[in-house]
This record gives structure tokens, C-alpha cells and sequence, in this order.
């Protein structure tokens, strides 16, 4: 059938994937980006806070229209779109991170686990939705949005929710460049104090 869900199975995996890298994700951008290093008061760091808000944006429409609804023909496009631009932007967010994290001395372990964990559930919680189903349902005379089943709508809804004020957060933080020091120093890798002019 055209607009059949994938299976239980496929829908059950790929929300836990989402949920794990909504969690991980949460504690990596929420306290180590935003809280504990602040990234957006380094002038180092600038480039690298502006691609993490360009996929905190990204977030929130990619998680409703595959979550909230199943997407057919031009709608599953614009997913795969979106999922394709967040995948280019975390490798350019992966290229950039040895320049911009050079004066906090370094990612840390614990955040260079959490980034190989994460982008293994990216892909683990868009792939199996954007990939079930026929060929037919990219095609663009089959565009519609076709209800989910409720329980994973709602999950959808819940992550969607969060991630707009999370969104807003990041696009308020970068809305100027920051200055050569400002506010509390950020913490560097063994706790101590580090300059935010780097």
C-alpha cells in the first residue's frame, strides 16, 4: 500500500535512536557547548557555535515531517534535503572543531564519545523513515503529509516542542559577534579558567 507506515519494528528503533541522540545531544549542546564552554563568547569558537544553531534549526522541521507525519513526494525530498544539509554541516562542524577548541585545549573524551554516538543516531533514527516504502512515495504526484501512528506523532511532538526555544536560543546567542572577552571565563579540560580572547 502507497502510504502504508513502515513496520513496528522500524518505527520503535528508529525512536529510541532519537530519543539516545536527543539526550546526548541535549546534555553535549545544552552544558558543553552553551553552559560550560561558551562557545559563543570565543572568538575561536564563533564559526563553530553559528553551524551548531544552523542545525539546531535544522532540527526542528526534519524531526516533524518525519515523526509528526509520513512525508510523501516533494515533502520526503525536502527531509532528505534537510537531513543531507545537517550531515554537511556536522562534518563541517567536525573539520572546524581542532582550530576552534585549540585554547580550551582540546575536545574531551567524554564529548568525543558522545559525538561518535551521536552521529551514528542520526542515522539510525532518519534513515529507516526516509528509506521505508516504496519508490512511488518520492515521487512528486504522491506529495502529501500522511498521518502517523499516534504514539510516535506525539514522540515527534515532544522532541519538536524543545527544540524550537532551543533553536531560538542559538540564533539569539549568534546574532553578533563576540567580543574579545566578555562575561565569566570558560572552564578549560582540567577545570581551570581559560580566557575567552583564547
Amino acid at each position: 500500500m502507497l502510504t502504508a507506515d513502515p513496520g513496528l519494528p522500524t518505527l520503535l528503533g528508529a525512536t529510541l535512536c532519537l530519543l539516545a541522540f536527543t539526550v546526548i545531544a541535549g546534555i553535549d549542546g545544552l552544558y558543553f557547548h552553551l553552559y560550560r564552554y561558551r562557545l559563543y563568547l570565543r572568538p575561536d569558537s564563533f564559526y563553530e557555535h553559528r553551524l551548531h544553531t544552523i542545525n539546531a534549526v535544522l532540527f526542528v522541521p526534519l524531526i516533524a515531517l518525519l515523526y509528526c507525519t509520513q512525508p510523501l513526494g516533494l515533502w520526503r525530498i525536502l527531509a532528505l534535503l534537510l537531513f543531507g544539509a545537517s550531515v554537511v554541516i556536522e562534518i563541517l562542524d567536525v573539520r572546524c572543531e581542532q582550530k576552534s577548541r585549540r585554547t580550551l585545549g582540546g575536545l574531551t573524551t567524554t564529548e568525543y564519545l558522545m559525538h561518535f554516538l551521536m552521529s551514528g543516531l542520526r542515522f539510525g533514527s532518519m534513515l529507516p523513515l526516509l528509506c521505508s516504502g516504496s519508490l512511488q512515495q518520492w515521487l512528486p504526484a504522491q506529495t502529501a503529509l500522511i498521518a502517523r501512528p499516534l504514539w510516535i506523532a506525539l514522540f515527534g511532538a515532544c522532541v519538536t516542542l524543545p527544540g524550537l526555544p532551543i533553536a531560538a536560543l542559538h540564533l539569539y546567542l549568534a546574532r553578533r559577534p563576540p567580543a574579545a572577552a566578555l562575561l565569566a571565563p570558560a572552564r578549560s579540560l582540567d577545570g581551570q579558567p581559560t580566557s575567552l580572547a583564547g
